[in-house]
Parts: structure tokens; C-alpha cells; sequence
């Protein structure tokens, strides 16, 4: 069975290259029938908050990602971990080290100085117990292999195989007397029974050092799929769009907020799935779609691009797609027909964007009349203007087509335009000088309300 497992860092909130990294664990569990797990990687205790936490696990929620099993924590599980090193330490696979970090940064120094890619030079790996120092600070290094290479078959990128004399000894238990990243993910990893690592290519290097670690402790390594960065883009000094690896900066937002902007988990699913990753003949698809058809092997191995206005248009698609009545429940607020929604949609790409087009459901306040109304309503107009209301309000069929007659039959009685009539009833009606079709507003708002409406911006003119 295949076991993936999605492990943020409750730092920060969950940003699109986290977002997406769940969704391609958890549509690749589902694809094979398998589990998707979630573990909060929380061993940094100074910057791990529980209000990140809440907001990643919101964030999941809100896209569908649904989670097999318990939360682990790793803040819950330390005598785990002291149990894993105490056993490599019997076994000769770890060993203490005493150096302290004014002499890393003097080695450091002083390798940078020769031309030496910096690196532990592995100082306590080979003293003897018995030499060791009866007290003092002193982290746990694992004994990386010398000789032969680490090699790894990546479902994205083939096999990866790095010679052994390039790592060095990594610390994998603090001075602190707490784990490090490394020494965590795989013990948990093996205790979860992960089969299926999928994350960020940034991450290759601690894949070589985990497969080490899963070896001395006669595990098999999982399978490992490493994704492709997201770039962004932004305006370079030039004024030249230029991309780069995607942050706050190029829109790296935390998914909660484009939620809050109106946007469709359906359409974020779809969008976040083609950073990386297509559909060949299909753009738009539904998160049912997605599992049948993800494979974690076709995922592309360049860097994927942020795109908002994309995002935006399959937004749009997604929101054209939707039942008006089921459009409606998202702005239930509005209290919008399904004739409204209908209108709204044909230029609003968001439920934000779709709140704002039907603005003219509110009714207008009498400051916004005033500012807008006398541009339009003067000595020419105004009698025509409080014919039309009248004519209004004795309409008998408030449709459309019936309050278009009645405005042409003012204009051709006192010789004006359309216009002229047609747009101080927008305004009294919306408060705006823009807006749909006015009679088809004034027919959707219903007679009533609309002649309420036209009362409140004569009584502006008196």
C-alpha cells in the first residue's frame, strides 16, 4: 500500500509550494488507494506556534485534503528518538563530538581560505571511548560511509547517485539534547510506514543523508519523488519581468488568503495540480478528475511557473460551471437571484470580484445619490425624469423589455435621448454611473424596491 505523508513546520502558515506539495501527496495516496498522513514537524520550539499549526491544518481543510489517522507530532515523540540514538551509539553508527562553534568557525575560516569546500573535518569520529571527555557540551554526528556512493531512484528525476566523499558527518542529536530534522523524518518516516517521500527538490541533500540513516538502522529507503521549484514573478530594476524561486514577494501568499479573496478550493486543486504536473487535452477538472489521472512519474522536471492571471481564468471557469443556486449560497450574504448571478459572472473571476459586480443589490446611500446624481439630472431632464418614476410605478409588467418601452416613451415625449433619462435612473437606482443594463437591474431589484429606491433620490432633488 502506499503510504505518503505531508510534513509542514508550523513556522509560518501554508504557503502555494507547501499547498502543492500536499496535494501531490495526497492526490498520489489516492490515486493508489493508499493513506495520506500529516505530521507537524515542530522540534524548533522557539518558532513552532500553535496559530501556524491551526492555520495549516485550515488551509487542508479548505482544499479537500482530506488526512487518514491521528496528527503526529514530533514534539510529542522525543523518547522516541532518544531510544533510536542510544541505539546507534551501541552499535558504533553515531559518535560524540565535543567541538565547540568557535572551532567549526575556525576550521571553516580557515578552509575558506585554502580554496576547501567548507565541511566537518570528522575531528572525534575515530578517539576512542575511553579518550572521550568526562564532561562537556557535545552533539551526536552519524558516520557517513567513506567510500562507495548514496545512490536513490527518484520517480521524477531517475536515479541520483552522489559520491560518499562529498557528505560530511551531520549532527543528528543537538547539544541540546534534542533531535535534529534529519534523524526525525526518518524515524518517524519508518514508524508511520511511510512507502512514498514527495517534496521539494530543495530537500535532495537531506534525502542523501536519510537514506544513510535508513540503512544503519536496516530499513528499506522509500521511494523518493522530488518536485521542481515554483518561480514567481516580478519587475526587475529594468522594469523587466524576471523569475525567481517564489516568495512573499511574488506571491507566495498564504492559501488561506486567496481564499479569503474569493477564490474556489475546486479551482485552486486544478491550479495547484499544473504547477508541475498536466493533464494532456484537459485544462479544467475536478478534484475526482485529478486523482484518477495523477501519476507522480509525469511530473515535469522543470520549474514551474506562478501565474496569477491562470489562476484567475480557471477560477472564472470553475465559477462559470457552478449551478447559479450553488453560486448563490457563496454570497448567500447578497441575497442574489440566480438572474443576478448570472450577470455578475460574466466578467467577475473571483467570489470577491462577484460581490463587487453586484453591487447594485445594496441599496445606495443618499451621500453617494448626491455626488452623482446632479452630473446627470438638470433643468433639461428633471421633469422628464419625475414623469419616468411615476410611469414606473404604474408599470403593470416590470420586465425588461416593459421598462425599456417606458423609457423610450418619456424620451420621445419630451424629446431627449436615452441616455438622458436612462442614466439618472441608473444612479438613483445604484448609486453609480456604471452598472448592467439598468432595466434589467431595475426588473431583477422588483418594482417595489426600485420605486423605493427612486423615491429616496428625489427627495435628494427637493
Amino acid at each position: 500500500m502506499v503510504v505518503c505523508r505531508f510534513a509542514p513546520s508550523p513556522t509560518g502558515r501554508l504557503h502555494i509550494g507547501g499547498a502543492r506539495t500536499a496535494l501531490f501527496n495526497w492526490a498520489w495516496a489516492r490515486h493508489n488507494q493508499g493513506k495520506f498522513l500529516l505530521r507537524i514537524e515542530d522540534t524548533d520550539r522557539q518558532r513552532s506556534l500553535p496559530e501556524h499549526e491551526k492555520a495549516i491544518i485550515e488551509a487542508m481543510d479548505w482544499l479537500g485534503l482530506d488526512r487518514d489517522g491521528e496528527i503526529v507530532r514530533q514534539s510529542e515523540r522525543r523518547e522516541i528518538y532518544r531510544t533510536v540514538i542510544l541505539r546507534l551509539l551501541e552499535e558504533g553508527k553515531v559518535y560524540r563530538c565535543f567541538m565547540t562553534s568557535s572551532e567549526l568557525d575556525a576550521l571553516r575560516q580557515e578552509q575558506i581560505r585554502k580554496g576547501i569546500k567548507p565541511k566537518y573535518n570528522r575531528r572525534w569520529r575515530d578517539v576512542a571511548e575511553k579518550d572521550l571527555p568526562k564532561d562537556g557540551l557535545f552533539c551526536i554526528r552519524f558516520a557517513t560511509p567513506l567510500e562507495g556512493y548514496c545512490t536513490i531512484e527518484d520517480a521524477i528525476h531517475g536515479k541520483v547517485s552522489v559520491a560518499n566523499k562529498e557528505f560530511d558527518d551531520p549532527v543528528i542529536w543537538r547539544a541540546d539534547n534534542s533531535p535534529t530534522y534529519n534523524l526525525a523524518a526518518v524515524v518517524d518516516d519508518i514508524e508511520m510506514g511511510i512507502t512514498d517521500v514527495i517534496r521539494g527538490d530543495d530537500h535532495l541533500t537531506n534525502t542523501m543523508r536519510q537514506a544513510h540513516i535508513h540503512k544503519a538502522l536496516g530499513r528499506e529507503v522509500p521511494r523518493f519523488a522530488h518536485l521542481p521549484m515554483i518561480l514567481g514573478r516580478r519587475l526587475d530594476e529594468n522594469g523587466e519581468w524576471a523569475y525567481e524561486r517564489l516568495s512573499k514577494r511574488n506571491m507566495a501568499v498564504d492559501v488561506n488568503e486567496y481564499r479569503d479573496e474569493g477564490f474556489m478550493r475546486e479551482a485552486m486543486i486544478n491550479y495547484l495540480a499544473q504547477l508541475g504536473w498536466t493533464q494532456p487535452g484537459q485544462e479544467i477538472y475536478s478534484a475526482e478528475e485529478l486523482i484518477a489521472a495523477f501519476d507522480i512519474g509525469k511530473v515535469h522536471k522543470s520549474a514551474a511557473r506562478f501565474d496569477l492571471e491562470r489562476l484567475l481564468w480557471i477560477n472564472q471557469q470553475h465559477l462559470r460551471a457552478m449551478p447559479a443556486a450553488k453560486v448563490a449560497v457563496q454570497v448567500s450574504d447578497l441575497d442574489a437571484s440566480q438572474e443576478a448571478i448570472a450577470i455578475g459572472l460574466e466578467k467577475a473571476r473571483t467570489l470577491r470580484e462577484l460581490r463587487n459586480e453586484l453591487f447594485w443589490l445594496h441599496q445606495p446611500s443618499l451621500d453617494e445619490i448626491r455626488k452623482t446624481l446632479p452630473e446627470h439630472l438638470g433643468e433639461a431632464n428633471r421633469a422628464a425624469f419625475q414623469h419616468l418614476v411615476e410611469k414606473l410605478k404604474e408599470l403593470q409588467d416590470f420586465k425588461p423589455d416593459s421598462i425599456k418601452q417606458v423609457i423610450k416613451a418619456c424620451c420621445s415625449e419630451y424629446d431627449l435621448k436615452f441616455p438622458q433619462l436612462g442614466m439618472p435612473l441608473r444612479v438613483s437606482l445604484t448609486g453609480r454611473d456604471k452598472s448592467p443594463d439598468v432595466a434589467i437591474v431595475a426588473s431583477i431589484l422588483g418594482q417595489e424596491a426600485c420605486c423605493a429606491r427612486l423615491g429616496n433620490a428625489l427627495s435628494v432633488l427637493t
